[in-house]
């Protein structure tokens, strides 16, 4: 999966589960950057092919770090408001978001909202993971499998069900983030029905072949 599909991924998801309702568009952003950030271990291209080979898909890609680094991400933007406090910095330099009402900082700190925004985090960031194990392959390539246990274990872990650079799942999560801009009082039922048909979408491509 590309950066923009795991972040819909998670965007998605949080709107699914209709946490935009209660908590507003923090949440949401927040699931979205979580959903990308095992990621993080792309940067070792720039120390080269061979260093990116060997650390993508590893220091990021598995399940101590990515859940770890999810769940204490999400307490901090929870704590520190970080993605309202990003969208203040933006709307300095963007006329659009500058022209908004500020976001009221949150002054109330409660253990079961944290319990929510960690468990959201945790979620997001497995979300990213399987979304690696099925998206894989190619005709002409390996599969590039995850190594989930690392550092405990080595070994490779890989469901190939849709090729890379496969453009279906990405086509879907256009036209529902589309749709939600048009019908924003339904985005809720967009955001699911998206899901749902990228899980379609992966099982048809399954049966087909990837």
């Amino acid at each position: 999966m590309t950066t923009y599909e795991h972040a819909m991924l998670g965007v998605n998801g949080a709107l699914a589960a209709g946490l935009d309702r209660r908590w507003g568009w923090p949440i949401v952003a927040m699931a979205g950057f979580v959903a990308v950030l095992p990621d993080w271990d792309g940067l070792g291209i720039l120390f080269g092919a061979a260093v990116f080979d060997r650390v993508h898909r590893t220091l990021g890609h598995n399940l101590l770090v990515c859940l770890s680094l999810g769940a204490v991400v999400a307490a901090l933007d929870y704590r520190y408001s970080l993605a309202q406090r990003v969208k203040e910095c933006a709307g300095r330099h963007l006329r659009a978001l500058s022209s908004q009402e500020p976001s009221p900082k949150r002054s109330v700190f409660r253990l079961g909202e944290l319990s929510i925004w960690v468990a959201v985090g945790v979620v997001a960031s497995l979300s990213h993971l399987a979304a690696d194990v099925v998206f894989s392959g190619h005709p002409q390539l390996s599969d590039w499998g995850l190594r989930l246990l690392w550092p405990f274990s080595d070994r490779l872990w890989a469901y190939p069900m849709v090729s890379w650079g496969d453009p279906g799942a990405t086509l879907v999560f256009v036209v529902g983030m589309f749709a939600m801009i048009r019908w924003r009082r339904h985005r809720r039922l967009i955001a699911g029905l998206t899901l749902t048909l990228v899980l379609g979408y992966v099982s048809m491509r399954s049966m087909i072949g990837g």
